[in-house]
């Protein structure tokens, strides 16, 4: 099997909206594997929009980079199960005013068990209590307690139970993609004219992508592009 990484909802949605996509194709050459969305994740990027107007054309960009090859659809008999069965040991692990929080979705949970069954070099996920989950799944009791201002328990059976399952996952979000592309000089388009780059639009060229994905629902605070842009100049 091919090596690959795995594609949530949201990070093809913040790239879709910024006209990043395109970023995919020299990154999956450099990658040298796929880039995989499950089921689920092709429902919410294309088959749902598609239907309407508002979001329409993002869709139908997705939709062109999934049949040129850049992204591909993942299914197997298992992963719809195996989907639910993570997304319901994780909507069970904390409790508010005795009942079951729900913290994730399946789409989210078909990308996570994509992820196991490939044995992904990494997860695409930009939504933080999902990423949480997997990196840092003891401060949700403290991020839920401050968004809804109530006590939150902790069932740390189901917890350890879902950490045990997602142990080997690597989480990135779509502010590394772009990283990535910027250190490789694909963004350089942007401010090149005449073959010449314009240094000081150089100079804001990064700050002001990073930006686009924070605004378009990405979770990485303004202290972390500031210190992601000191340290790539």
């Amino acid at each position: 099997m091919n090596k690959a990484i795995v594609f949530d909802t949201g990070p093809l949605i913040s790239l879709s909206v910024n006209s990043l996509l395109w970023i995919l194709v020299p990154l999956k050459k450099r990658f040298g594997g796929d880039f995989l969305i499950p089921p689920e994740v092709k429902q919410e990027l294309i088959d749902k929009p598609i239907k309407g107007k508002k979001y329409q054309f993002e869709a139908l960009r997705v939709n062109d980079m999934l049949n040129e090859g850049i992204l591909k659809l993942h299914s197997s008999q298992n992963l719809q199960e195996k989907a639910q069965e993570l997304m319901d040991i994780a909507n069970s692990c904390f409790t508010v005013n005795g009942t079951n929080f729900q913290i994730v979705q399946l789409a989210e949970m078909e990308c996570i068990a994509a992820g196991i069954e490939v044995n992904a070099e990494a997860l695409v996920i930009d939504e933080r209590t999902t990423r949480m989950l997997i990196e840092d799944p003891w401060d949700i009791q403290k991020l839920l307690e401050h968004k809804l201002e109530r006590k939150v328990l902790v069932n740390e059976l189901k917890l350890k139970e879902f950490s045990q399952l997602v142990k080997n996952l690597k989480v990135i979000r779509s502010v590394e993609l772009v990283v990535a592309a910027y250190r490789l000089g694909f963004l350089d388009r942007y401010v090149t004219a005449n073959q010449k780059i314009d240094k000081r639009m150089k100079n804001i060229l990064l700050d002001s992508v990073l930006w686009a994905l924070k605004l378009y629902g990405c979770a990485v605070s303004a202290y972390e592009i500031n210190d992601i842009v000191k340290l790539e100049k």
